[in-house]
């Protein structure tokens, strides 16, 4: 266990890198085109878990499911960028989507489960998106659920970890 010394450097060290990343990040030159700055990274985060207890997919959920849902990112995509033309759009975050496929490959009832960028239209846009995918049928005759999260971010921000202050303990 660390004493209080031992947390408040690490807290200190920690600050100091996120203050270095930040500043590494501001000093790169800007792109004269705000185009080219609105490409949208949109990346798959653990499909269907916990990173800290891995779920052993089927042959199908790990390569049909994904390859469907990457092959239509450009989908989901045009929902992010009608989202940043937005005033004081959020441009970082994530959206979790759960849904079923039915045994014909259909998508059944989407739903988002959570979505930091706090933006309804964005929400029921992807939801529109999802629900128009056709997957390969899959192997069983009953439904399969599965869960994907979009992440969102505008080319060249951080997707460092924000610091949160820690408020002394009283004595």
């Amino acid at each position: 266990m660390l004493n209080e010394k031992q947390k408040n450097m690490a807290l200190i060290g920690l600050g100091s890198i996120v203050v270095v990343l930040l500043a590494l990040n501001l000093l790169k030159p800007k792109s004269e085109s705000t185009k080219s700055e609105i490409h949208p990274s949109l990346v798959p985060v653990n499909i269907g878990g916990d990173k800290q207890k891995p779920e052993f997919k089927s042959p199908y959920e790990q390569n049909q499911v994904r390859n469907t849902i990457v092959k239509n990112n450009s989908q989901i995509q045009e929902c992010y960028l009608k989202h940043l033309e937005k005033k004081n759009a959020i441009s970082s975050g994530r959206v979790q989507v759960d849904w079923q496929i039915d045994p014909s490959g259909d998508t059944l009832s989407p739903q988002v489960v959570v979505s930091t960028l706090e933006d309804k239209d964005l929400d029921d846009c992807i939801l529109g998106k999802v629900k128009s995918f056709k997957f390969p049928p899959p192997p069983s005759d009953k439904p399969i659920y599965t869960t994907f999260t979009y992440v969102f971010r505008k080319e060249g921000e951080s997707m460092a970890p924000q610091m949160v202050p820690v408020s002394p303990k009283k004595k």
